[in-house]
């Protein structure tokens, strides 16, 4: 009898360890329904991912669910809001595939560091829900707006480079990159404020954005489904190895543009004068079956969109001579 119980007993322990042991797996998959709630721990400092399980799939009534799970920490759990006890949601609405989030005056007044966590906490959780691809957040009526007045966001998962989870040892930067124009026989410059890990290489955080595509129109100048195998940069030069994704056309946009945003992209940052560029390993490659790999390419403004001002000086300097 004593056996039997003792049997019994652990069985039932079993049952509950592996149980456990199942939940503690899941990870985040909203096709099935489950979503990473993100918070901060009791320090301020880290993100902290929850998963969150729920039946809901219409668009806005899962915004609002989401928005309730970001806002009140389950009790059993040891930690905090990411926006914390003075600042006050108040709602939301949509803009195509953009969610703009509604805050009281305290989210602008939240410490820089703070602020930077609670963005990326709102983001990295509501741009998982399908058709929400970029996250804007304002505060007592106004776009959020970082200490010198420029806009903040709106802001993409990919803002905020492999999740933020220690402040301290995130940075954030002001990147130009350059996206097709229409015609896709030239660029032009789209700035882009970027928070990123540290430990991150600058040079892979903007191919990274580039990949992300445009948000102030014009077109992409690499297929999005492009993998970076790696990146390297030794005597100004940067080395990058593409999965050969990089190879597929991107409709519209002529293959000399596409090379020339990206090489203008990197030089324009101190560390790189010149790019090699590889496909799975191998630099014998035909770009598009036009432009060979097989060399080092330098900044060419070539391809840069003339501006209106451009021209219009170029006029006033032809009027002069005449």
């Amino acid at each position: 009898m004593q056996n039997k119980l003792r049997r019994m007993l652990l069985f039932a322990l079993c049952v509950l360890f592996f149980g456990a042991c199942r939940a503690e797996t899941k990870t985040a998959d909203p096709s099935a329904g489950r979503y990473a709630i993100y918070y901060l721990d009791k320090t301020a400092t880290k993100l902290t991912p929850l998963i969150y399980e729920t039946q809901t799939t219409d668009k806005n009534r899962l915004v609002a669910e989401l928005m309730q799970q970001l806002l009140h920490v389950p009790s059993e759990e040891d930690l905090i809001t990411p926006t914390g006890d003075r600042t006050r949601y108040e709602s939301f609405s949509f803009d195509d595939q953009v969610l703009y989030l509604y805050f009281d005056d305290g989210y602008r007044e939240l410490k820089i560091d703070r602020k930077t966590l609670c963005s990326a906490a709102l983001t990295e959780t509501l741009a998982q829900i399908p058709g929400v691809d970029h996250v804007g957040i304002y505060s007592g009526g106004k776009p959020l707006a970082g200490a010198d007045g420029s806009l903040l966001g709106p802001f993409s998962a990919n803002d905020f480079i492999n999740s933020v989870s220690d402040v301290n040892s995130y940075e954030t930067v002001d990147l130009t990159l350059y996206f097709a124009s229409d015609d896709g026989k030239t660029f032009s410059e789209e700035m882009r404020n970027v928070t990123y890990r540290a430990d991150t290489l600058l040079e892979q955080v903007a191919v990274e954005q580039l990949i992300a595509g445009p948000r102030n129109g014009g077109r992409a100048v690499l297929p999005p489904e492009t993998k970076i195998l790696s990146v390297s940069v030794n005597e100004n030069i940067c080395y990058l190895n593409f999965s050969k994704e990089f190879l597929n056309p991107v409709s519209g946009v002529s293959p000399d543009v596409s090379i020339y945003a990206l090489v203008d992209t990197l030089t324009g940052l101190k560390t790189v004068q010149r790019v090699r560029i590889s496909v799975e390993g191998s630099q014998t490659v035909l770009f598009r079956d036009t432009v060979s790999l097989d060399a080092l390419f330098e900044q060419n403004l070539d391809y840069v969109e003339k501006t209106s001002t451009s021209f219009s000086e170029s006029e006033e300097s032809g009027s002069a001579e005449n």
